[in-house]
């Protein structure tokens, strides 16, 4: 398993984003595929990290979330892209085309929605709104009640 997939999506975009802002203040190759890195973060002392490409379990970096634990943190992902420039443009790519994706495919199926809504009978569109008041959440119920000036009758 790769370093990207070992780490948190946050971790990763966080981590994408220190690359991005060059928050690397000093980086070293101690080994093959093994670098040691400072990264400036929300601490007045940059982090220390220690990345290892080739067994991504064995990075370590020791900012408070990631000390001690076998976490792969935005400083280890900082370090990472630094090292790997193109992965980040890689990553940036996928994500964004994914995203993009995404939400095309809400939109799709929001279009689809609204268009069987459309098409239902009125008793079946006043079936489905009293079964959304009184079986879905309170404040959808309470929501509705204060819209349609309701509450006096309540």
């Amino acid at each position: 398993m790769g370093l990207l997939e070992c780490a948190s999506g946050a971790s990763v975009w966080r981590g994408y984003d220190y690359y991005k802002k060059k928050k690397i203040v000093r980086l070293e190759e101690i080994g093959t595929n093994a670098f040691s890195a400072k990264v400036s973060g929300n601490s007045s002392e940059p982090y220390s990290v220690e990345l290892h490409i080739d067994h991504p379990r064995k990075s370590k970096c020791n900012c408070p979330h990631a000390n001690g634990k076998r976490i792969i943190c935005k400083h280890i992902v900082a370090t990472y892209f630094t090292v790997l420039p193109d992965e980040a443009e890689k990553f940036y790519t996928e994500a964004t085309a994914y995203q993009e994706e995404e939400e095309k495919r809400q939109e799709e199926f929001s279009d689809k929605v609204c268009h069987y809504v459309w098409h239902m009978k009125k008793s079946e569109l006043q079936e489905a709104l009293l079964q959304l008041l009184f079986e879905g959440p309170d404040w959808q119920f309470d929501r509705f009640v204060r819209q349609n000036g309701l509450e006096d009758d309540w």
